[in-house]
């Protein structure tokens, strides 16, 4: 079986799923196309994308890579795409070749599916609904809000499936974090206005304000840098909290692993947030709003972590100081996460799983069954949330 999978760039979100595809498959039978260039902005926020595999087509950077994406378009027998190339998708389709077809939600807010006034939107759609129809045709869902939105479009019935992203698990286990009375909370990413990190920021000077003992680490750089910077320094307590530059994306589980809990308070805009499965693999505690596709996917409130809805820091604050008086119960959270990433949400996972799919579908069976996780029926998390 000749698998190819394609994205926009090459990243730590999506290589480790190709690593497992390749070791599983061989290199003659696997490639990993990236069509974009390489982004600079997130290459100073620690992305490596210089890979060198043989593997690896840079399709916007050779012409060589180009001409061989291409032919292995055609050629392979499973293609799995993260870009809109609807066209070229329903020139397999025409052949019965599996197409499976992956994204984040397509109407974000704030405008949501009001896009659709444009027309460049409406033709994507349009050109979206008629190929949904193809039997050979999957969708993968990063999130269950993705799931919702691409179901206002088309109806897949029994080819919408539950996906995600995949960084790689941590090769040394974090030690611990220090047992202290202070509670530690970080957030790492871009500082931008949907990210909410100002709903953070407000969150933990309430709980400073009430004398909970707390610190606060912001690891990233962006726009809003030096409006957040302003708002910490008018209602957080001195030396109790810092901004740190971007790290590479590999020492970001060494940071996790010094403190007790990561918190992603972005809003709906958040497709996925791979950086909640770094967390949770490393087994800290998350707290996370409960519009970002990774918490909606993978947290079960209460159980592996703790959810809010966006830019409510009251609610924020509330499960933060919980966590701050109740040891145990951030150890198990973290525990809890951990086991999530490790038994279902993990590269591996997902790569034997994709690859056990795409056997099916070229076998022409019904496709293994799964509770939950990768390519388990996205129609479990729509019926959760009726």
């Amino acid at each position: 079986m000749k698998v190819l999978q394609v994205t926009n760039l090459i990243s730590h979100h999506q290589l480790p799923i190709a690593q497992n595809l390749v070791s599983a498959l061989g290199t003659q039978n696997f490639r990993f196309a990236a069509l974009d260039l390489p982004d600079q902005e997130r290459l100073r926020m620690g992305w490596n994308g210089a890979e060198k595999e043989p593997w690896i087509l840079r399709v916007a950077e050779t012409e060589s890579d180009k001409i061989q994406f291409e032919r292995w378009w055609d050629e392979a027998d499973v293609v799995i795409c993260g870009e809109r190339r609807f066209e070229r998708m329903a020139d397999r389709l025409m052949l019965r070749k599996p197409c499976l077809y992956m994204s984040e939600r397509w109407w974000k807010p704030p405008l949501g599916s009001l896009r659709l006034v444009w027309p460049k939107f409406r033709r994507m759609a349009m050109q979206f609904k008629r190929i949904a129809r193809a039997p050979d045709f999957h969708y993968l869902a990063n999130g269950p809000f993705a799931a919702i939105d691409i179901s206002k479009i088309a109806d897949l019935e029994n080819r919408l499936w539950q996906w995600g992203y995949f960084p790689p698990l941590p090769t040394d286990q974090p030690s611990p974090s220090p047992q202290t009375q202070t509670l530690r909370i970080l957030w790492a990413g871009r500082m931008l206005d949907w990210k909410r990190v100002d709903t953070l920021i407000k969150a933990t000077a309430t709980l400073q304000r009430e004398g909970i003992p707390v610190e606060l680490t912001l690891v990233g750089d962006g726009p809003k840098r030096g409006a957040l910077e302003q708002l910490a320094a008018s209602v957080l307590s001195p030396g109790r909290y810092c901004f740190a530059p971007p790290l590479p994306a590999h020492q970001v589980p060494l940071l996790m692993g010094m403190h007790d809990v990561y918190v992603l308070p972005s809003s709906a805009y958040e497709g996925w947030g791979a950086v909640i499965n770094e967390a949770m693999a490393c087994g800290r505690a998350v707290v996370a709003s409960s519009q970002a596709g990774a918490a909606a996917a993978m947290i079960d409130h209460g159980v592996n972590g703790l959810l809010f809805q966006p830019g409510d820091w009251r609610d924020l604050s509330n499960h933060l100081g919980i966590l701050a008086a109740d040891r145990a119960l951030l150890t198990s959270l973290g525990q809890a996460a951990q086991r999530t990433i490790r038994d279902t949400w993990s590269p591996r996972i997902a790569a034997e799983r994709l690859i056990d799919f795409s056997n099916a579908l070229l076998e022409q069976r019904e496709p293994p069954e799964y509770e939950s996780g990768p390519l388990a029926p996205a129609n479990l998390w729509l019926n959760n949330r009726n």
